[in-house]
């Protein structure tokens, strides 16, 4: 019986060996731009190393079952998504699963590459998930009341709403940023309470409004793949599945220069004070048709003339993105 438990143990270490290191080799060819970079003298022989373990290992494991009897990450990973791994969790929340912020990086340092040779230490990666239970949507009002409350605003946890969603990101299971998006009902907008007039402009032309509302990002972490990927998230959520053409949000005046180079959003309403967070607050308001074309040229590429300070360089590839929006098409029908 020893041997037998022995060999098993053996077996799955290769199998997570196997598996960190294809996705490590994967890595380096994640864009032309770091395929050139790994091709490099200095990664060469890094690359040709791991690549020549998963070939040693890939022998002892094939054809080994995963344990008890599961799919292994490999066979679950979603066809035409090979970023994407449609991971079935014990919430059934996760819309995006990926290698945790620091190893998307051609940056990495000596720790950790050690950290990939024990992914046991690593099982959390970067997830984008839906809060469809109290406790994370309550665990996302609390981010936002610690950062709004370090900006000197107040707020207070959201009741809850059926026109409400909420989004949450986690780097190696800590919360690290969360977005709310409202769609538009009869009972309205939270904007409406200081803007109405200038929405029920946009309704009148016909616009399907919703509003992006609740955002915080722990500064802590890399926000730029935070902020993308939860506004990317968000942009599936209410434009493709409900079919909303046009994203307002009310932002600090102090704010309005990044919104407008980042995101692309532009003002529709002027300083106004918000008693909900004893603040100013400016409306802005984007087409979703402007935020389709941002990503259909810039997301998931290197760096271009013309890209500027756009947020959504990080926001999900084309090839990634059907399967973040396919797993959201789910989450949403079991609602």
């Amino acid at each position: 019986m020893r041997n037998s438990s022995n060999s098993t143990h053996g077996r799955e270490a290769n199998r997570d060996r196997t598996g960190v290191l294809r996705t490590f080799c994967d890595y380096f060819t994640r864009s032309r731009a770091q395929a050139r970079h790994a091709a490099s003298p200095r990664w060469q022989p890094l690359k040709t190393s791991f690549q020549q373990a998963l070939t040693r290992l890939g022998g002892k494991t094939k054809g080994a079952a995963a344990p008890g009897g599961s799919k292994s990450a490999a066979s679950m990973r979603d066809t035409h998504s090979p970023g994407f791994v449609a991971t079935i969790t014990r919430t059934g929340e996760t819309i995006f699963d990926h290698r945790a912020l620091r190893f998307q990086s051609l940056t990495l340092n000596a720790a950790d590459i050690k950290l990939l040779e024990h992914p046991r230490d690593n099982l959390c990666g970067f997830k984008i998930r839906v809060a469809k239970h109290a406790g994370r949507r309550r665990h996302a009002g609390d981010l936002v009341q610690k950062r709004y409350a370090g900006r000197g605003y107040t707020t207070s946890q959201s009741d809850p709403d059926p026109n409400l969603s909420t989004f949450i990101a986690y780097d190696e299971g800590a919360l690290v940023g969360t977005v709310s998006v409202r769609l538009d009902s009869p009972i309205g907008l939270t904007a409406d309470d200081l803007y109405l007039v200038e929405l029920d402009g946009l309704r009148d032309t016909g616009y399907r409004l919703c509003e992006f509302t609740r955002l915080a990002v722990d500064r802590a972490v890399a926000s730029k793949p935070v902020l993308a990927g939860l506004f990317h998230t968000a942009y599936l959520y209410a434009a493709v599945i409900h079919h909303c053409t046009h994203a307002v949000i009310e932002v600090n005046p102090r704010h309005v220069t990044f919104y407008r180079r980042a995101l692309g959003f532009e003002r529709l309403g002027d300083e106004r004070m918000n008693r909900r967070v004893n603040a100013p607050a400016v409306l802005l308001g984007m087409p979703f048709t402007t935020i389709a074309e941002s990503l259909r040229m810039w997301a998931g590429k290197p760096p271009a003339a013309g890209a500027g300070r756009s947020l959504f360089r990080h926001g999900f590839p084309a090839d990634e993105e059907g399967g973040v929006l396919d797993r959201l098409r789910v989450l949403v029908s079991e609602r």
